[in-house]
């Protein structure tokens, strides 16, 4: 499976892991679903451009207005450009020792139970447009050290964690939670209509292909794709009981085109979905 390991590419070659690095990144090519590990958390301060990340198959979509928390784990990512400008953004990765910390400093946290994510969105307001303008400013100098990146990183989860309690205490790491099951069911859950490949759901689920398929099949009895396969043309059939047309059915259901989903459903109903909506009315 190929993918790309974050932060590990950025760190210059030979170097030592570095619990806090700061990156000015920039992206010059529209990029379609590639395949991230993150091995720390990240927070992305999107300056230009904008992104999409699929996190358990959800996606999940960020701007120059907004700011993303990310636990460590593994992403389907796509970059859009803004006509023929580029995609720029201040990356930050991190060991979760830091989200720790800055957790139990904080005396706002939220003591209500809800569910857990392993990523938290939000608004850019003043502070954070300040602190990336701060940020950019100590990229042309030479006194970026490694100890000031640590400050610059606690200063600014203890801002959101005071600012945004409920939020951030709702953010869970995805690397600690979860069997593999509850992770296949949740990605399955979220992406049954989605057109996402059996490998790219293996990959959200941090697994490889082979053990996704043994696993899936212990859980539903049948190959990821025939079951997946099944329950769209079955979701389909009855869209089309309701009056949608087989044109509009087709994207709801995960199809990326009209053709391959007529050729599918004949297969399984014996009929085209224009002959089938006759048929049912």
């Amino acid at each position: 499976m190929e993918y790309v390991l974050m932060p590990d590419k950025l760190w210059a070659a030979g170097s030592e892991k570095q619990a806090v690095s700061f990156f000015s990144y920039v992206s010059d090519k529209p990029v379609v679903k590639g395949k991230s590990r993150l091995t720390q958390h990240m927070i992305s301060l999107v300056t230009q451009g904008e992104k999409t990340i699929y996190s358990n198959g959800r996606p999940i979509h960020i701007s120059a207005e907004t700011i993303l928390l990310l636990s460590q784990g593994n992403y389907l990512m796509t970059e859009k450009h803004d006509g023929p400008e580029k995609v720029k953004s201040i990356l930050v990765f991190f060991e979760d020792d830091f989200l720790q910390r800055a957790r139990k400093e904080s005396l706002k946290i939220s003591k209500q139970k809800a569910e857990k994510f392993p990523y938290v969105v939000i608004a850019k307001d003043r502070y954070v447009n300040d602190f990336i303008k701060s940020v950019q400013d100590l990229f042309h100098q030479d006194v970026f050290s490694a100890a000031l990146q640590t400050a610059k990183l606690n200063e600014l989860l203890l801002y959101l964690f005071l600012k945004y309690p409920e939020e951030f205490s709702n953010f869970q790491n995805a690397a600690a939670t979860k069997t593999a099951e509850e992770k296949i069911q949740t990605i399955i859950r979220h992406n049954v209509f989605t057109n996402l490949s059996v490998s790219e759901l293996a990959f959200c689920c941090h697994m490889s292909l082979p053990t996704f398929k043994r696993k899936f099949r212990q859980l539903y009895n049948q190959p990821p794709a025939k079951w997946i396969q099944q329950q769209r043309l079955t979701s389909a059939a009855d869209l089309l009981q309701k009056g949608s047309k087989p044109s509009e059915v087709y994207l709801q259901v995960g199809y990326e085109n009209h053709s391959s989903f007529s050729q599918a459903f004949k297969a399984h109903f014996g009929v085209l979905p224009r002959d089938y909506t006759k048929m049912n009315f």
